[in-house]
């Protein structure tokens, strides 16, 4: 039991790391090869892995920022990916294809404020962590219901499966790009209460008293 413990923040790296790697391969089946399995392996495989890394986070005790940062990077990297590939194929629409990239921007134009304070990068909000699950979780729902042909023959209503992964993965990408933006207000309310209570740094890289 013990050296399972050891080995979580090395298995929770791991998970990120294939997320990472999942993302180019879902690209390349979405956009080139037009292969269903592949892609919708790659997407669920996504879900998994994240759902994986969150468990083994909620067991440990104190995560390593490492190991923290890694796997908000690996959900970055294949919800970008993964946006872009579902625009391309007309799955999503440009606004939601458009809103998920903003919002990473505007984390981004954060870090001149937080590098001004010598603050590297924020903790990882659990609001961000549910956003990513949201958004993760509605790509292979939203995939399939829009490369399973909608009706069994012509004039025939859409199947029940079909419309169960419809309704579900527009309820899981509304909500991801809700929380998103609402995290990002929660970030930005953070670095406004440490640019009023934390003294810019010197020139020397020291925090003026």
């Amino acid at each position: 039991m013990g050296s399972v413990d050891r080995n979580q923040p090395v298995l929770g790296k791991l998970l990120s790391i294939l997320r990472l790697l999942y993302a180019p391969v879902m690209l390349w089946a979405v956009l080139v090869a037009k292969d269903d399995t592949i892609a919708l392996a790659a997407f669920g495989l996504a879900v998994v892995t994240d759902l994986l890394d969150s468990w083994l986070n909620r067991k440990q005790l104190g995560r390593r920022r490492t190991g923290e940062l890694l796997d908000v990077v690996a959900n970055t990297v294949f919800v970008l990916a993964a946006t872009f590939a579902l625009w391309q194929i007309d799955v999503i629409p440009w606004p939601i294809a458009l809103l998920v990239p903003l919002r990473f921007v505007g984390l981004l134009a954060m870090v001149p404020a937080l590098r001004s304070r010598g603050v590297r990068t924020l903790p990882v909000h659990l609001l961000g962590k549910v956003a990513a699950f949201c958004l993760l979780a509605s790509f292979p729902l939203l995939y399939l219901s829009h490369d399973i042909p909608e009706t069994l023959d012509l004039g025939l209503e859409p199947s029940l499966p079909i419309q169960l992964a419809q309704a579900f993965g527009w309820a899981f990408a509304l909500w991801g790009v809700l929380l998103l933006w609402w995290s990002l207000v929660l970030y930005a309310q953070e670095v406004r209460r440490l640019m009023a209570t934390t003294p810019p740094l010197e020139k020397g890289g020291a925090a003026r008293a």
